[in-house]
């Protein structure tokens, strides 16, 4: 279990769909699956680009309980913004156990550009 919880995120799954010219890819409409679960977040930092296109990105680190079900495909939706995943969860292994103690990820939410 995880020592603080603080907060609830949303983890999206989109629903895989062929488009144009046979590719494959996410359809993130109502039609995908969202689930609601308890979890920590964190800032883990940003940065803007600014000129003709001004771009900001921020980055959160999120822990989530051990067996939640997340793959880096999927999306966190928290204080009304859509983040992606960065690269696969991590599911730290539990040192007394051996089982799963937790689950971390790093996320982005770019705004902008």
């Amino acid at each position: 279990m995880l020592p603080i919880v603080t907060d609830l995120v949303t983890i999206v799954r989109g629903l895989l769909v062929t488009g144009y010219g046979n590719a494959v890819t996410y359809d993130w409409g109502a039609g995908a699956s969202r689930v609601t679960v308890e979890a920590c977040v964190q800032p883990n930092g940003s940065g803007e680009t600014t000129g003709g296109r001004d771009t900001v990105v921020t980055h959160i680190r999120v822990y989530l309980h051990p067996g939640t079900d997340v793959t880096a495909t999927d999306r966190i939706e928290w204080n009304d913004h859509t983040y992606e995943i960065d690269g696969e969860p991590q599911r730290w292994p539990d040192p007394t156990s051996g089982g799963e103690h937790h689950i971390e990820l790093t996320a982005t939410y770019t705004a902008g550009g």
